[in-house]
């Protein structure tokens, strides 16, 4: 539910402010949030990390916040949410080969049907039945939001190896202070002329609810992420685009059919035969 209600947040924000300074007043407002209580809980030590996992942390911030959301923020200017959530749910793909050669983790006949079922739904219900509707997007949106999907795999990578040492919370802090560094600084030297006088209350709320959902959600991730598999756990998004429909409905008023229903139960199904037998 974090992540998907991400679409419609990002779409009300993008109609006052540019995508960049989008992500960065995200993740500024994300640290501010976020930090002073992992302050308090380590009482304001970082010692515990060596000074090699310092450039890891730092790598993980590019390719957790940074690039991710740069990305997605730029592609759907380009593009529709509905094709992005489609091309974003090609993540399991792309964690399937890292998890496979990096962690060794073992994936079956099993999981890669359930992985084909689920992404059949996920395309059927994205783009309304019609697949060839991919094919009449913008190719540079399309094109960003799968690099968006290779990004935030690699990231789980990344991620599973830190956490074999570090706590979720302090992770998550360290990769937002870094984000929110590196997005601000491409905002003002990129955006800085685009900025509006003032917001809108709408954007306001959007842009804090982005904030302190995606923090939470974060957390949540990696402290799951630390009991198990990469590939496993990333094909559980492919729920995302369900309840990024569920959401459009609510907020933007948008239609859900009869094919959209029939369509979820596919993406759904999918999920469950991956899950089948699974005891963690």
């Amino acid at each position: 539910m974090v992540f998907a209600s991400a679409y419609a947040l990002i779409r009300i924000a993008l109609a006052e402010l540019p995508p960049l300074t989008v992500a960065a007043l995200r993740f500024i407002l994300a640290s501010s949030l976020i930090v002073p209580l992992t302050l308090f809980h380590y009482r304001g030590s970082t010692s515990g990390i060596t000074r090699r996992d310092w450039p890891i942390l730092f790598g993980l911030s590019i390719v957790q916040i940074f690039m991710p959301n740069l990305l997605q923020n730029i592609g759907l200017e380009y593009t529709t949410a509905s094709v992005s959530s489609v091309l974003q749910s090609t993540t399991p793909v792309f964690t399937l080969l890292l998890s496979f050669t990096f962690l060794k983790e073992k994936v079956g006949l099993k999981e890669v049907a359930g992985v084909t079922v689920a992404m059949l739904g996920v395309i059927l219900l994205s783009t309304g039945g019609n697949v060839g509707s991919l094919a009449g997007s913008v190719f540079l949106g399309n094109l960003l939001q799968v690099g968006v999907a290779a990004s935030y795999a690699l990231s789980g990578i990344v991620g599973k190896a830190l956490l074999k040492k570090y706590q979720p919370m302090l992770v998550v802090t360290l990769t937002f202070v870094f984000g929110a560094v590196l997005l601000t600084f491409f905002a003002v030297v990129f955006e800085r002329n685009l900025w509006p006088a003032k917001l809108s209350s709408e954007v306001m709320v959007a842009l804090l609810l982005l904030s302190f959902m995606y923090c939470l959600g974060l957390v949540c991730w990696y402290d799951v992420l630390q009991h198990t598999g990469v590939f496993r756990l990333y094909v559980l998004l492919f729920t995302m685009p369900v309840l990024a429909v569920l959401i459009s409905v609510i907020v933007l008023r948008e239609s859900f059919t009869a094919l959209d229903i029939v369509f979820s139960g596919l993406t759904l199904l999918g999920v469950g035969i991956t899950q089948l037998g699974k005891t963690n």
